[in-house]
């Protein structure tokens, strides 16, 4: 138990609030613990998924049924990418 179990919502700014709502306090305090004063980069979900993945995916959706319009909604991407990724 460190000197962050004493941190309170009320002494964080508001992009850390924004982080405390998404994760909750007390993964928060661990994230203090572990990577405090240490900068850490959260990638985006494109830069992890390959895109044979995304593709393979895409290309089951629209076999369901879905349009790409749909597909491109529920993964916040252009729709002319999923078009381009589904042919």
């Amino acid at each position: 138990m460190g000197l962050e179990q004493l941190v309170l919502l009320s002494h964080l700014n508001e992009d850390q609030q924004e982080v405390v709502d998404i994760i909750g306090m007390d993964n928060y305090k661990a994230l203090i613990n572990v990577y405090g004063g240490s900068p850490i980069w959260i990638p985006k979900a494109r830069s992890l998924v390959p895109t044979p993945e995304i593709i393979h995916y895409i290309k089951t959706r629209m076999q369901n049924g879905d349009l790409p319009g749909q597909i491109a909604h529920d993964l916040e991407m252009p729709v002319a990418e999923v078009r381009r990724l589904s042919k």
